[in-house]
């Protein structure tokens, strides 16, 4: 069999086209009549209608079934993100916390009168800006 009647089998298999349509087709090719009957054409066409029939329901099943989901898992994503969101935000406040203690302590520890209790800094050791 020559590309082009490979070509309208495969569009008439993809559903791109009516089983009509690749009789009609074919009949122009050289190959129709031999090809299907009437009542194979028919045939073929009410499965691709059962088919297309068929698809369009599970469609419409999976978008439901999609919509359930959703409306079920947005409110614990939402309280997921909020934790998440929190947990970073108090755990950069600590870090600022502690840099900020750090920092007042190093300013504080290169002076003669040290009141933060830690130990004064030698003189060969550099004091952070």
């Amino acid at each position: 069999m020559n590309n082009e009647k490979m070509r309208v089998l495969d569009l008439l298999e993809s559903g791109k086209i009516s089983a009509d349509e690749a009789a009609k087709l074919l009949e122009v090719l050289g190959a129709g009549p031999r090809f299907m009957s009437k009542e194979n054409r028919d045939n073929v066409e009410e499965k691709v209608q059962q088919f297309a029939k068929d698809v369009n329901k599970f469609a419409k099943e999976v978008g439901c079934k999609m919509q359930e989901f959703y409306r079920e898992v947005e409110p614990k994503v939402k309280k997921a993100s909020q934790n998440a969101l929190e947990k970073a935000a108090h755990a950069l406040d600590n870090l600022a916390s502690s840099i900020n203690e750090s920092m007042e302590k190093a300013e504080c520890c290169g002076e003669e009168a040290c009141t933060c209790g830690g130990e004064e800094k030698k003189d060969d050791t550099p004091i952070p800006n």
